[in-house]
């Protein structure tokens, strides 16, 4: 399909990104820098065979969410300390826009699909579910 394929969507935005997750992943230090390129390698997979008006929405609403607090606090979201940063984030998921709402929550999402797809946190929470459902755990196979 036209308007498909491969174009990264979030590699200009990995400052902005990080920031996010800094505040929205299980810890502050979630994730080292091996595991911060497999998060984006899983997104952009995810994101590669959306059409691109949806990449250009996504990557106006991530540069609209870094210049934002410009507005307050006269620093990017990548600059803010990580407690306004969480304050900020904060009032959007409140905001009576709606399409502020949304789109937060669908970075959250992105953030949650790029961390929770890696082996190494699916181990170390013991996340064992798999394709083939229950019957993976208790050792019967699938038909």
């Amino acid at each position: 399909m036209a308007g498909n394929g491969p174009d990264p969507v979030l590699s200009p935005f990995r400052g902005t990104l990080r920031a996010l997750g800094e505040v929205v992943l299980p810890g502050p230090n979630a994730l080292d820098r091996a595991g911060w390129e497999e998060a984006e390698a899983i997104m952009e997979a995810a994101l590669a065979p959306r059409p691109s008006s949806v990449k250009k929405q996504l990557r106006l609403f991530l540069h609209l969410l870094n210049v934002l607090p410009l507005l307050t606090t006269g620093r990017t979201l990548r600059r803010l300390p990580e407690e306004r940063r969480a304050r900020f984030l904060a009032g959007l998921q409140r905001s009576r826009l709606a399409p502020l709402r949304r789109g937060l929550w669908g970075v959250r999402t992105l953030l949650f699909m790029g961390y929770y797809n890696q082996d190494a946190v699916r181990n170390e929470i013991g996340y064992r579910a798999g394709p083939e459902g229950w019957a993976a755990r208790s050792g019967e196979g699938v038909s």
